[in-house]
């Protein structure tokens, strides 16, 4: 009977040291699972499209080359004739409405940049605020006021 309680004392003290151990490892790969999630985001929803337009000169009308036009990470340079082209991811989020401070989920600004200096003149940088709405490719067309 002896040989039998020591039999279960020992079984005891090995499933409380494989509780702890369970407990550890999930405690472990739960925060790491929640490390992940902030390192690199939470799966979204949203789709692909693409941007693609021309830049003119308010004044001239003329296109202008060089001016990089973008959303977020992803751009382009516009070419001789003014056009440009680049996919983007929208996501199903929230963005920043300019006009009035406020964020929104059916807009998203677009940036025009004149990155080129003197080469093509001055021109002012310009947001726009589109609404794709689900679309796979999305045209711009804009004018751009010289700087004075």
């Amino acid at each position: 009977m002896l040989n039998y309680q020591i039999k279960i004392d020992i079984m005891k003290k090995i499933i409380k040291i494989t509780s702890k151990i369970c407990a550890a490892l999930l405690a472990v790969l739960g925060f790491s699972a929640l490390v992940a999630c902030c390192k690199y985001g939470m799966p979204t929803m949203g789709y692909n499209i693409e941007m693609s337009g021309t830049v003119k000169s308010k004044t001239t009308k003329l296109p202008i080359k060089g001016i990089q036009v973008s959303y977020g990470k992803d751009f382009s340079i516009t070419d001789e004739k003014g056009d440009f082209s680049f996919y983007t991811y929208i996501d199903y989020g929230w963005y920043m409405n300019y006009e009035d401070s406020t964020y929104r989920s059916d807009s998203i600004p677009i940036q025009f940049a004149d990155t080129d200096g003197a080469e093509n003149g001055y021109f002012n940088d310009t947001v726009i605020i589109i609404n794709p709405a689900n679309k796979d490719e999305f045209k711009i067309h804009v004018e751009l006021s010289d700087k004075n």
